[in-house]
């Protein structure tokens, strides 16, 4: 029985590892991937202490300390639930292995929050996508309508008003991201903003129309 399981290997979780093992704790960080989201992210400029990273680049910065301790780490097969023992808990995973810890922290992260509107799952991967950094490219010279209104909805606008012949950006609420970057995407030419309104379908028969 380890003395600590920690589930998720991104930010949170390896920097849990990290203050565990300084504490000599008997540590397991079980994750399907080591970095969580910022593997996905191009750029960080609000991460104390760089003015400007990538995200993968950090990311592997944070791997490299915590290889610095003696935490046993495995990855390729996430955790699929958490149940009570007596003096603990026990993880099960995806291949069917199970991890016992007199503690547990989970640090599993986010993933992006569907809209549940008609055509969205149906055009998911033709048209439809929740990662600019990751499939942005794929939309070069198209409009692009980009639904939110928060950080990531208008760090995604700051990204395809790049690249993307025209930008509608959609939020249910006024933006309320962050007002640095409002700042940095609302003069652009090729960008029109809709606050106060609804998504309610996604259309297109192959693709997005």
């Amino acid at each position: 029985m380890y003395e600590l399981i920690i589930i998720g290997a991104g930010p949170a979780g390896m920097t849990a590892a990290v203050y565990a093992a300084r504490k000599k704790l008997d540590t397991l960080l079980l994750s399907k991937e080591l970095g969580g989201q910022p593997i996905w992210t191009l750029g960080i400029e609000n991460y104390m202490g760089y003015q400007f990273i990538e995200g993968p680049e950090l990311m592997h910065k944070f791997e490299e300390q915590v290889k610095q301790f003696p935490i046993e780490v495995k990855t390729g097969d996430g955790a699929v639930s958490i149940s009570r023992l007596d003096g603990g808990f026990e993880v099960r995973t995806e291949k069917g292995k199970t991890y016992q810890g007199k503690a547990a922290i989970i640090a599993t992260g986010k993933r992006p929050r569907p809209l549940n509107v008609p055509g969205e799952e149906r055009l998911k991967g033709r048209g439809v996508t929740y990662c600019a950094i990751c499939d942005g490219p794929l939309f070069e010279g198209m409009r692009v309508a980009i639904i939110g209104g928060g950080n990531s909805a208008l760090e995604a606008t700051d990204d395809m008003i790049k690249i993307a012949d025209h930008v509608y950006l959609v939020s249910l609420t006024p933006l309320t991201g962050d007002q640095v970057l409002i700042d940095k995407v609302k003069g652009a030419a090729n960008l029109t903003i809709f606050t106060e309104h609804e998504t309610l379908e996604i259309a297109g028969d192959n693709f997005v129309s």
